[in-house]
Formats: C-alpha cells, structure tokens, sequence
C-alpha cells in the first residue's frame, strides 16, 4: 500500500469523557469519551491542485492547500470535493493534481476489479 494512503487508516481516540472542548460549550460524554474511531483520514492541509488561493490560518505557502475531509459518511454526500463538482468518486480521484499526483497514477493503473473495490470500500 502507498504510503500516503497508509496514513489514512490510523485509528483516532477521542478524548476523555468529561473534557470540555469547543471552548467549553461542549463536554464529551461517557458514551464517546476515550473511544478509538476511524475516520479515514488526516485531517492535513494539501495542495492537490484545486485550491482557491486563499491562505489558510497560516502561511502564504497555504493559499492553494485544502483540509481534506474524511472518507466516513462519503456514501450519504451527492457532490464531492470542496467545490461539490464532482458526482462520483472515480470523477473526484481524478480531479485531485498537485501532492495526490503519484496516488492517481497508482489508481489509473489499477485493474478494474481493484479499482472497483476501491470504490465500493
């Protein structure tokens, strides 16, 4: 597996029950505190080669990165990517440009039953 890709499959924990967060408008509960989840990504800022320019809270080197949202819950979304242009997942996959270059080019050379799999996961 791609090492970048790797990365999307470390497990979070949340944090202990009864931490205030949020600037403590919201205090985790029993039900969720402590517990491991798998969002299915980094939560990083990227250059993927479809920002907007605009920096984000950080450097200049920021304008054209987006934090890429998790995988989770992909399946309720009708529209994909942060400017929702694209409506389907093999259309939003090859969208990507800039740092997810060499992850396309390990998706287009795919068989199709991988990339397939790929899909339906």
């Amino acid at each position: 597996m791609h090492r970048k890709m790797a990365s999307l499959f470390v497990p979070l924990t949340a944090a202990p029950a009864g931490t205030l967060i949020n600037g403590s408008a919201y205090r985790v509960p029993d039900a969720i505190g402590n517990k491991i989840f798998h969002p299915f990504g980094d939560f990083l800022l990227h250059d993927v080669g479809t920002g907007d320019g605009f920096v984000q809270a950080g450097p200049q080197d920021t304008a054209n990165k987006l934090r890429t949202a998790p995988l989770w819950g992909l399946q309720i979304r009708s529209r994909l990517m942060h400017d929702l242009g694209s409506l389907t997942l093999n259309y939003a996959i090859l969208r990507h440009k800039g740092e997810a270059q060499g992850i396309i080019s390990v998706y287009v050379a795919l068989p199709p039953a991988s990339s397939s799999n790929l899909l339906r996961f």
